[in-house]
């Protein structure tokens, strides 16, 4: 109980710092040259395997198949959805995949609460406690459904915390879609290409939406600026209702009729993809 406790104070409070780690000095070696040649090849390989891009995935073959492995580090992902779509699990996927692969991820809710967030995570079998608690995630609340003057120093000041962070390399903005009611369409089209420009000096962006709110016109200019675009749905297939998820762009793939993926969520383990044969029947 006293653990319970201790979490929840937590969890009302803006996250802290991460702790420094000291940097151990590596010995001095008296005769370096007959390790210099395996020196320099192990010095590559490193090097090799810092260039190498990180992927963020769903955790569902059939889905990161579809996502050519993963959203891409450094990129503008945009994530639309009809009210109960799966949006918001799918995000909690994304996040969960993200702290697997070793970002460190800040998430800015206007639709949970911190707490909340991290039950539903745990619910669907994706614990993310220890994540939260070692600093590695970070929530916050951040409301946009706010005076459109509140609203825009608040986007100004997320933008700028973005820019400067540099113990964040995932950012994850849930959910924009007040803004298409309180600013016209150039505003939201202007802080989506901030965030590209973010993205494109090393930041991961992760920015979600409600379909409902965003036209045909909208939904083309976002899409020419953002490295990744999924729109989640409900369909009726067979005799069932089940979440649909396509990809609708994604960056370094061409695009194909076989974009989307039928699943359903389940208590305990996430997202299931439902196979063709059942969606057909």
């Amino acid at each position: 109980m006293e653990a319970e406790e201790g979490i929840a104070r937590m969890l009302q409070q803006d996250p802290q710092g991460e702790p420094q780690q000291e940097l151990q000095q590596e010995p001095q070696q008296e005769q370096p040259a007959p390790a210099e040649e395996p020196k320099e090849e192990e010095e590559e390989e490193e090097e090799e395997e810092e260039a190498r891009k990180r992927l963020i995935t769903v955790g569902v073959m059939d889905i990161d198949k579809r996502l050519v492995g993963g959203l891409p580090q450094d990129s503008l992902t945009l994530v639309e959805g009809d009210p109960d779509a799966g949006k918001s699990v799918v995000i909690q996927q994304l996040t969960f995949g993200a702290l697997k692969e070793g970002f460190k991820a800040a998430l800015f809710l206007s639709e949970s609460s911190p707490r909340e967030f991290l039950d539903q995570m745990d619910s669907l079998g994706m614990s993310s406690v220890d994540y939260y608690l070692i600093g590695r995630l970070s929530l916050y609340k951040r409301d946009l459904r706010v005076s459109q003057e509140r609203a825009d120093n608040i986007l100004r000041r997320l933008l700028r915390h973005i820019e400067d962070s540099d113990r964040r390399d995932l950012f994850i903005v849930d959910s924009i879609t007040p803004l298409l009611f309180q600013f016209d369409e150039r505003y939201v089209l202007s802080f989506l290409a901030n965030c590209k420009n973010l993205a494109d000096m090393g930041r991961t962006i992760i920015v979600t939406l409600h379909s409902y709110a965003i036209g045909e016109a909208l939904r083309f200019r976002a899409d020419s600026i953002v490295d990744a675009h999924l729109r989640l749905r409900i369909e009726e297939l067979g005799k069932q209702l089940v979440h649909t998820l396509e990809v609708a762009k994604i960056r370094g793939a061409m695009k194909t009729a076989d974009n989307a993926v039928s699943f359903t969520v389940q208590p305990g383990m996430g997202l299931k993809s439902v196979p063709i044969s059942k969606t057909r029947a």
